[in-house]
């Protein structure tokens, strides 16, 4: 047998360490499906938002994603495993307030942007790290098979999390339900923490590493522009992103308070 055929036949999934990733990648997803319907429907429907508040914490959501290229830069200066498993462990952490709050009588709308803006946080250096991870753990020429897969993954994830949220809010509560993504958050530490392989070399600390920060999301500022093939994908999630955002602004106070 070649090499080549061999490769052929072998695919990311052979991998331990890409399953433990996909898995990861899988739960945590599927748990923010569950938020993304608990987190409104709390707001709302315990809280008597406004539609300003409700508007607010959209925003906060969003917010955090504006600083995906600082993450981006930062995951290659750091092991990328200790970044996942501190963005789990907080997202997990904050989430268990809410729930905690609730039961104890003194939720507010204000506790609800924090968890909101942490949150989105942690995903963002957690997505960046594990989009830097998939590279040392999965070999070049099954890269596109590692990808491939956690898209369709990360799909089915995010659409079963949010039909899964509906029916928690309806069964157990909003605040109750999310226990769940906190839940995800800790199942997700435990399968990064099962990831066995190496990183490659991290830059040094100091003056010199953070002047290096700026000029790396400045080179990739400039590749970006300069490629027009990703230019286009991204100005087309871009748009995408805004009117999502537009979307999930308003359709829990629409759908949620009484006409």
């Amino acid at each position: 047998m070649t090499v080549a055929a061999g490769r052929r036949k072998t695919t990311a999934w052979a991998l331990p360490a890409y399953r433990y990733l996909l898995g990861s990648e899988a739960v945590t997803l599927a748990g923010s499906g569950v938020s993304a319907v608990a987190l409104p429907a709390l707001a709302v429907l315990e809280l008597r938002a406004t539609i300003g508040q409700v508007a607010t914490l959209a925003f906060l959501g969003q917010l955090p994603s504006t600083f995906a290229l600082w993450a981006g830069a930062l995951s290659d200066r750091h092991a990328k495993r200790f970044q996942l498993l501190v963005s789990d462990l907080v997202a997990a952490a904050v989430l268990t307030t809410i729930p905690a709050a609730a039961l104890a009588g003194v939720l507010t709308i204000g506790q609800l942007y924090g968890v909101t803006l942490a949150v989105g946080a942690a995903k963002v250096v957690r997505d960046a790290a594990a989009i830097s991870l998939l590279p040392a753990i999965v070999p070049p020429h099954l890269l596109h098979d590692a990808n491939s897969r956690l898209g369709a993954a990360s799909s089915v994830a995010d659409s079963a999390g949010s039909n899964v949220g509906a029916a928690l809010v309806g069964a157990v509560g909003a605040a109750r339900s999310l226990l769940v993504d906190a839940g995800s958050f800790l199942a997700s530490a435990w399968l990064v923490w099962r990831i066995r392989a190496p990183e490659p070399h991290v830059s040094p600390v100091g003056a010199e590493k953070s002047r290096g920060l700026f000029r790396d999301i400045a080179a990739g500022v400039r590749y970006v522009i300069g490629q027009p093939t990703i230019r286009t994908v991204i100005a087309a999630l871009a748009v995408l992103s805004f009117g999502l955002a537009l979307m999930n602004t308003f359709w829990a106070y629409y759908l949620l308070v009484p006409a």
